[in-house]
């Protein structure tokens, strides 16, 4: 059996994200309209700011958020949770069950009710969670049980756009916490270049480093579970898109997907086009 969870245990929690056109995303399987959800909307980045590191918040209020799901468990390194972004912040949401994209596929728009949860943080990550117990003297969080994510939680449309926020090194922040962004310039270093993105064989995580040419380095963590963990990290530097993510004080990022630089797939023919298009006016005009 397998033995991952989201943001509590191992952090092993990297997939490759799909830039999709409307068309390709998939319709949620259930859209059911839940009448006993407000139309009253808290941000999450207010949801957020209830939140003191290290400690858990009971919501009490009858607090709704909405938002987009930017990162789910269909490619088996996300585990019984969703990311879930609005405009201005982004949240881990603990699920008790499987097979969660069939439910809530990228780009779903869902409502949230918060009352009766939880807040609390895996190594910082903020999180939203059903229960918690201390008992043992080590705080352990569980999702919120799959017969109860029709009380939670409420499909309000499909296939919602979704654009990365583009940042910098510098601009990683904790306020980032489950957003898509999309960083330049980055490559894998010298020695986690050519390497698998996890252990499948031993289905353990790994994590493989990020270095920004204008220095920095954010690591991209891959579960051992994860069905690209086999896959070897590419060589040159190019655009990385994915859901921020930190362990401890470590940056992270997950959820993604590599674009090699343009002028590396490119470069050849756009010097020819220029070599053309100039001697075409040298002949024409000079």
């Amino acid at each position: 059996m397998k033995n991952k969870l989201c943001l509590f245990g191992v952090m092993s929690m990297v997939g490759i994200y799909l830039l999709l056109t409307p068309a390709c995303f998939k319709k949620s399987a259930s859209a059911a309209t839940n009448s006993n959800f407000s139309d009253s909307i808290t941000s999450i980045k207010s949801l957020r700011k209830m939140h003191h590191i290290g400690m858990a918040e009971y919501i009490v209020q009858p607090i709704y958020i909405q938002g987009t799901v930017v990162a789910n468990d269909e490619h088996d390194n996300v585990y019984k949770c969703i990311y879930v972004q609005d405009k201005t912040g982004g949240i881990v949401v603990l699920l008790d069950g499987q097979a969660l994209y069939q439910t809530y596929p990228i780009g779903t728009l869902i409502k949230i009710k918060t009352q009766h949860l939880f807040l609390t943080d895996y190594r910082r990550m903020v999180q939203l969670v059903a229960s918690v117990d201390s008992s043992s003297g080590t705080l352990v969080t569980s999702g919120i049980p799959a017969p109860m994510f029709s009380k939670h939680i409420q499909v309000i449309a499909d296939n919602e756009p979704i654009n990365p926020l583009m940042v910098g090194f510098k601009n990683l922040s904790d306020t980032l916490q489950g957003r898509l962004i999309q960083i330049s310039a980055v490559e894998f270093s010298a020695a986690d270049t050519a390497q698998t993105y996890a252990d499948k064989k031993n289905k353990l995580g790994l994590s493989r480093s990020l270095k920004f040419c204008t220095g920095g380095t954010i690591y991209l963590r891959t579960s051992g579970y994860a069905d690209f963990a086999g896959v070897k990290t590419p060589s040159g530097n190019g655009i990385v898109i994915g859901v921020y993510s930190v362990y401890n004080n470590e940056k992270q990022i997950v959820e993604v997907k590599f674009i090699p630089k343009f002028w590396k797939i490119f470069g050849f023919i756009g010097i020819g086009f220029v070599v053309l298009l100039i001697l075409y006016v040298v002949r024409k005009f000079v």
